[in-house]
């Protein structure tokens, strides 16, 4: 059970960081500054919604894909370890909110385009696919022992989805109490457990490859 435990805390911990609610809260409330709160409130509900479900697909299809592609499981923990890693230094050293003329463009899909753009790629973008895709359960697909890890991962990204709608949410509050201070400090706390992540990924993806030498 603890193991269970484990493997969905660490999904979590490897999604909040590049899924960045309190980092997008801002975009989110501003891309949406338009609209009544009940609309916001609901969109922030399907975009929890829709980027737990994608999420959770993705992990169960993906490494089908990959076997049909050739590509395996500890090659794209390396790829998805090294683009965090490069995600969590841009992080640590900029802004990582959108540009003006992002918002400007993302503004005319608010209210039907709650999946795309809203979800996936401004929420669950590049980094959170290549992150779920490394933390593929291995293993024979029917093992007990592989579908329980399947559904402790679905549980982490469950848990990295809801803290998006609680942002989404409730961002004005969170934000005005955090201020730019706590902000700031929230979002480089991210970045560096992301950066350690990204090597943890890393060196279990490698540790893989020579064990299959």
């Amino acid at each position: 059970m603890a193991v269970y435990l484990n493997t969905m805390l660490f999904t979590f911990l490897a999604l909040f960081p590049i899924l960045n609610p309190p980092a997008m809260a801002p975009v989110f409330l501003q891309l949406t500054g338009g609209i009544k709160e009940p609309q916001r409130n609901h969109l922030a509900a399907l975009i929890g919604l829709y980027t737990w479900v994608f999420l959770s697909l993705l992990l169960v299809v993906g490494g089908w894909m990959l076997k049909l592609l050739g590509i395996s499981i500890p090659v794209i923990a390396i790829a998805g370890g090294l683009l965090l890693f490069h995600s969590a230094w841009k992080m640590l050293n900029r802004d990582p909110r959108l540009s003006e003329s992002d918002k400007a463009e993302l503004k005319t899909y608010l209210l039907d385009k709650a999946f795309f753009p809203l979800t996936m790629p401004l929420t669950a973008g590049p980094g959170a696919i290549a992150v779920t895709l490394s933390l593929v359960p291995r293993g024979p697909v029917w093992h007990p022992q592989t579908l329980a890890s399947f559904l402790a991962t679905s549980c982490g990204i469950g848990l990295a989805a809801l803290t998006v709608f609680l942002f989404y949410r409730f961002g004005t509050k969170v934000i005005r109490r955090l201020g730019p201070t706590g902000e700031a400090t929230i979002s480089q706390l991210s970045a560096f457990i992301l950066l350690a992540i990204g090597v943890q990924i890393v060196w279990s993806g490698l540790r893989e490859l020579i064990r299959g030498l």
